[in-house]
């Protein structure tokens, strides 16, 4: 029996953490919503150097847990009450997607092999396969992304400074 059409799982990006190209730390807030349920709202604190992408959680100031991808591998630590929708490879995928560089991301996508295509334009990135649309990333505002899976289970705002543009804000003198 072939794959049937609904389970298929996103492939998930994992890029080096140096691969951003630039050290930054920010926060942003998660929106997720689901068809027919109230959304719900996290704050994140994503920082990112050469050695690691490290993602903190919180929901009205209660830690939800943390997460850190040095390139090779997971530390993570949730807490029960996460969203258990949300894994941390999908989050990491998600934002890795929408803030890495096009052409990092570009040759992620076509090492996948072939169904899958990356299409890049000035208004988002849509991962395509089989010519499908898969996951669209739009860049909605100056300072926010939405990451939309046409047939999946959520939409995923980010509202982050300087939008996809992560590493503009790490250019600025602290």
């Amino acid at each position: 029996g072939g794959p049937s059409a609904g389970a298929t799982h996103p492939p998930l990006l994992a890029l080096a953490p140096a691969a951003l190209g630039c050290t930054v730390g920010v926060q942003q807030r998660l929106t997720v919503q689901r068809p027919g349920q109230p959304a719900q709202q996290l704050e994140a604190l994503l920082e990112v150097d050469g050695q690691a992408v490290r993602l903190a959680f919180f929901v009205m100031g209660q830690g939800m847990g943390t997460m850190a991808w040095d390139g090779l591998q997971w530390d993570t630590q949730l807490s029960r009450h996460w969203p258990a929708q949300l894994t941390p490879e999908q989050v990491l995928s998600d934002l890795q997607l929408a803030f890495w560089p096009t052409p990092v991301v570009q040759q992620a996508v076509a090492a996948m092999g072939a169904p899958w295509q990356l299409e890049s334009s000035a208004t988002g990135r849509r991962l395509l396969r089989d010519g499908k649309e898969y996951v669209r990333v739009q860049f909605v505002e100056s300072s926010a992304v939405e990451i939309v899976y046409p047939q999946g289970p959520f939409t995923l705002r980010v509202e982050s400074p300087g939008g996809p543009q992560l590493c503009a804000t790490a250019q600025e003198p602290v």
